[in-house]
């Protein structure tokens, strides 16, 4: 069992330095890869600007921390997977996906909470979001060349949002509502 595991631990950091020779080569200061970090840095320059004055940053905050978690826990299962790929990356190990998963994916759905917290403005904002997000963000990151689907529809990703948008929705009201009742 042991000799096994380290076979496959073998092939895994084999892999990781042909991704970062990969990322060497072709990443690492391209335009790509500026793009990237400036969307990054942009990301969240946006929502300190808009929530300056935030009397619930604390719950945006948490809301983020939360949307973090789930998407970068189900992009690194679909990217281990094989459904979707990185050609560009800011940084060449896991999470692939910084750009996404720690700064537009978590940005924008606390600016829509922000904005849309509860009833039919949050259920539209939602749809439009994640529609968005879906059929609109994602087709054009593969055509700049950062994200790359392989076994997956865009479909699933627009349920995906829409669901986990009310769920971690739900926990957050959750967690605060019961930090008031204390």
């Amino acid at each position: 069992m042991q000799e096994r595991y380290d076979q496959i631990r073998e092939k895994a950091l084999e892999v990781t330095r042909e991704n970062i020779d990969y990322w060497l080569e072709y990443c690492f200061l391209s335009p790509r890869w500026w793009c990237i970090l400036t969307l990054f840095i942009l990301t969240w320059v946006v929502f300190i600007r808009l929530t300056r004055k935030e009397t619930n940053k604390p719950k945006l905050l948490f809301l983020g921390l939360v949307w973090i978690i789930f998407s970068a826990n189900l992009d690194g299962l679909g990217f281990d997977l094989g459904l979707w790929g990185y050609p560009g990356q800011l940084i060449p190990v896991l999470p692939k996906a910084y750009l996404f998963d720690y700064a537009l994916i978590p940005v924008t759905y606390m600016l829509l909470y922000k904005y849309f917290p509860k009833g039919k403005a949050f259920f539209y904002a939602t749809i439009i979001l994640s529609a968005g997000s879906s059929f609109i963000s994602e087709m054009v990151f593969e055509w700049l060349q950062i994200y790359k689907i392989y076994h997956w529809k865009l479909w699933w990703s627009f349920v995906i949002y829409f669901l986990l948008s009310y769920v971690i929705r739900g926990i957050v009201e959750y967690v605060f509502r019961k930090e008031r009742e204390q």
